[in-house]
């Protein structure tokens, strides 16, 4: 016997897996031709799933796309899985190498989101804590994050500019962009003392189906960085990326989209 679904639910459903597969945000006439059905009646569900930040609305290109909410919920079903557990491990090994600490995270709405932490063993080391947002236009992770966007991503994310965090952090987007990329170019993403003074922090991009999906870095405070550590610190975010990679490629919550 054939199974019947509910009109409305199987319409969010619907909603939320299209957007979710959609890099540049989807319109809500794009979704209405992809679900061959009436503005009128998708409206009201974007307009609620916006409203409990299961989708976000960008004003300035109208276009929806997954809202943190949405992490939220994915991330409980992330942690029936072992792959948080395994990236913990990597960067404890990291950790236990370099005694800086290490951030794992994913970009939120032109935030940095830390999802995971390991601290440094020693005593003068960088304040965060998991859960934490920062303008990812400030950090190392951050811009590690925002590397394959263009200009128009990147003015569409900071509608209203950059503002300082410190005095070393990007002024403009036209900066930022020059910034990002030498990022690409090199494959490593650059902080010194731009979102916390006396920090220096070293970043790169994680990826899955050569999407950046999530960033990994290493903070250490300028009075411990050398060029040797710096090298270093290179040499292990090298090593920890491609695992992840190759994690995220194989384990079955390595498809879920951030």
């Amino acid at each position: 016997m054939k199974k019947e679904n509910h009109r409305t639910t199987s319409r969010v459903i619907e909603i939320l897996t299209l957007v979710a597969s959609s890099n540049d945000g989807l319109t809500l006439t794009d979704l209405a031709e992809k679900m061959k059905a009436p503005k009128s009646s998708i409206y009201p569900i974007l307009k609620t799933l916006s409203n409990f930040n299961f989708l976000n609305y960008n004003q300035r290109n109208f276009t929806y796309r997954i809202g943190y909410q949405a992490f939220e919920i994915g991330n409980a079903y992330l942690n029936n899985f072992d792959l948080m557990e395994e990236i913990k491990t990597i960067m404890t090994n990291m950790v236990n190498v370099c005694s800086e600490t290490c951030h794992y995270a994913i970009l939120i709405e032109g935030d940095v989101l830390y999802l995971q932490k390991i601290d440094s063993p020693e005593p003068i080391r960088m304040f965060s804590s998991i859960g934490k947002r920062l303008p990812a236009y400030g950090t190392g992770l951050g811009k590690a994050l925002l590397m394959d966007h263009n200009m128009d991503q990147l003015r569409s994310l900071y509608p209203n500019g950059l503002k300082k965090l410190t005095k070393n952090t990007a002024s403009s987007v036209e900066e930022l962009y020059d910034q990002l990329q030498a990022a690409k170019a090199e494959g490593f993403a650059y902080e010194v003392e731009e979102s916390n003074e006396h920090i220096r922090c070293i970043a790169v991009p994680i990826r899955k189906n050569g999407i950046i999906i999530s960033a990994l870095s290493v903070a250490i405070p300028v009075f411990r960085y050398t060029d040797e550590k710096g090298e270093l610190i290179k040499h292990l975010l090298k090593n920890a990326k491609e695992r992840i990679e190759k994690l995220l490629e194989q384990h079955p919550a390595g498809s879920i989209k951030f």
